[in-house]
């Protein structure tokens, strides 16, 4: 028999009205406890909706309630009766209109168990406070705001993961218009492989790309200049490496002076004349007593000048590059002043593949660098650095990678960005792919629909405690719906997202076969003829 002393009158409706009846607890366990609902209060109309499974429910604790997540219903008949039983995974405690994640006074057996208010789920969910920003709705209900601590969201990193298809890139648009709707002065960088973002954000960003962004080389630090003139795991790297070094100091040397620098290194971010490296290289060439024979000389030279030739590397190694434009670049890039536009979204699509990796290494530890170097300033600010594709630059360990600048240059934003005020947004549709070491520094995780099953279990693993009962609907969950779990976060919620407009998503739709397969193609040879033309200039507008 139930406890007299937490027993509540019969039926659903307790004398005093404040609380729904919905049966009393059978066991307990250190994240869940079970129920079992009797048959009676099993024929009340709609009385399934209190139960279903998502449903938060409650238990009385001295001075406040134990509130849960309904993670499964089992019906059990005997020859007597019929009776759910109903396992509840436990999120916190609400005392006093405030809500603690974690249980500290477990309720004991025969505990009555309660359907939730609004009020107290908003309480949960939707706190008054002016460091929130809503994203959606709580599922199942259809009108309980899911709410992200902003500074919490932001400072401890976050991910946005799920397959292909499920709205993550459209849930990432919606995120920055909230934070930006919050924050009009914020300063948000999005790396953008793909060229999808420029339309979201054409009211409050702007857009970057290889035309209208100049990176001069000599921005590149030496681990960026021997991944690109080098590469890594080719005969003779360290030879190469250490002529490199010796003709790249040289180079700036001869180009420091106007800037009267105490102390001058390799990595120093001043312009030096590509013509200047050449001819270091060349002088080292012609020394009688080089250990080296003239083959590591001769490469690198090579690889200079078809850098320099080469039309696809312009934005990098055209003529005008040797002027000193980090003031501008680091202007435009980070958003000084914001204008009312305080986001910028880079493009990435057509830089070569065989340099891109070398330039959101570039591009990352720019923001990183000035948001270290700035941090003693009065007026510093912080800055969100947001990588979509992130499994591309920041790979898992195991993954046989040529590339490793980009990648160094994001796990050093991982774990040391929040000391200097920038945040990293990763967003990826291969969670398992992801750095394990970078994805652990994510204190938010924002989880989609995951059709594959390591990266369920990848993101499993990576989820902070308490959410695993949320975790087991990552396979059926509905396009724009997602998990959220983290420091962003009061509990772990599942949240049907805001319904973006129109304007403001990304240019991430699919080409749809079906209506084109229907027709044939009008002026087919225009659409080839322009196709190619393009093609060989390397505009893609």
């Amino acid at each position: 028999m139930p406890l007299t002393m937490n027993t509540p009158p019969a039926g659903i409706e307790p004398a005093n009205g404040a609380h729904i009846l919905i049966g009393y607890i059978t066991d307990i366990e250190a994240a869940y406890v079970h129920l079992t609902v009797d048959s009676a209060l099993m024929e009340k109309p709609d009385f399934s909706k209190l139960y279903r499974i998502g449903a938060f429910l409650k238990t009385p604790i001295k001075n406040g309630f134990i509130f849960g997540s309904v993670q499964s219903v089992r019906e059990i008949k005997t020859d007597e009766k019929l009776t759910l039983t109903i396992q509840l995974s436990l999120l916190g405690e609400l005392k006093q209109a405030e809500f603690c994640r974690g249980i500290k006074c477990f309720p004991p057996p025969n505990n009555p168990v309660y359907a939730t208010t609004f009020d107290e789920l908003q309480d949960i969910f939707s706190p008054a406070t002016n460091d929130t920003i809503s994203l959606g709705k709580i599922y199942p209900s259809e009108s309980l705001t899911a709410s992200l601590k902003t500074e919490a969201l932001l400072s401890r990193h976050f991910a946005v993961l799920g397959s292909t298809g499920t709205g993550k890139s459209s849930c990432v648009a919606l995120l920055i218009h909230r934070l930006v709707e919050k924050h009009p002065n914020a300063h948000i960088v999005i790396l953008d492989p793909h060229n999808e973002y420029e339309s979201a954000f054409s009211e409050n960003g702007v857009h970057i790309s290889v035309d209208t962004l100049a990176l001069p080389y000599w921005l590149m630090n030496f681990e960026e200049h021997v991944e690109l003139l080098i590469g890594r795991n080719t005969e003779g790297q360290e030879t190469e490496r250490d002529i490199l070094k010796r003709c790249l100091f040289e180079a700036r040397k001869l180009s420091s002076k106007p800037y009267a620098l105490q102390r001058l290194t390799v990595d120093t971010p001043i312009p030096y004349k590509l013509t200047d490296l050449i001819n270091a290289i060349e002088v080292e060439l012609g020394r009688f007593d080089k250990a080296e024979g003239t083959r590591p000389f001769l490469k690198l030279k090579h690889k200079i000048e078809e850098l320099r030739n080469d039309r696809r590397f312009s934005f990098m190694f055209s003529g005008m590059m040797v002027q000193d434009t980090l003031t501008d670049i680091i202007a435009k890039l980070l958003r000084f002043p914001t204008e009312g536009r305080p986001i910028s979204t880079l493009d990435l699509s057509a830089i070569p593949s065989d340099i891109v990796d070398v330039v959101v290494s570039l591009l990352s530890r720019l923001v990183f660098d000035f948001a270290m170097w700035s941090k003693q300033h009065a007026a510093a600010t912080p800055i969100l650095l947001v990588c979509e594709e992130a499994h591309r630059y920041v790979p898992h360990a195991r993954m046989d990678i040529q590339t490793q600048s980009a990648r160094k240059s994001l796990e050093r934003i991982a774990k040391e960005g929040r000391k200097y005020g920038v945040s990293l947004g990763l967003v990826s549709q291969r969670p398992s792919d992801l750095s394990e070491a970078v994805l652990s520094q994510c204190g938010t995780l924002i989880s989609m629909r995951l059709n594959n099953g390591r990266d369920q279990h990848f993101v499993r693993d990576s989820m902070p405690d308490g959410a695993e009962s949320f975790l087991t609907a990552l396979p059926t969950l509905q396009n724009r719906e997602c998990i959220i779990a983290g420091e962003g976060t009061v509990c772990p919620m599942r949240v049907h997202l805001d319904f973006l407009e129109t304007h403001k998503r990304p240019a991430s739709d699919d080409p749809n076969f079906d209506s084109s397969w229907r027709q044939d193609v009008d002026c087919f040879n225009n659409l080839v003829n322009d196709t190619i033309d393009k093609w060989r200039h390397g505009v893609r507008g």
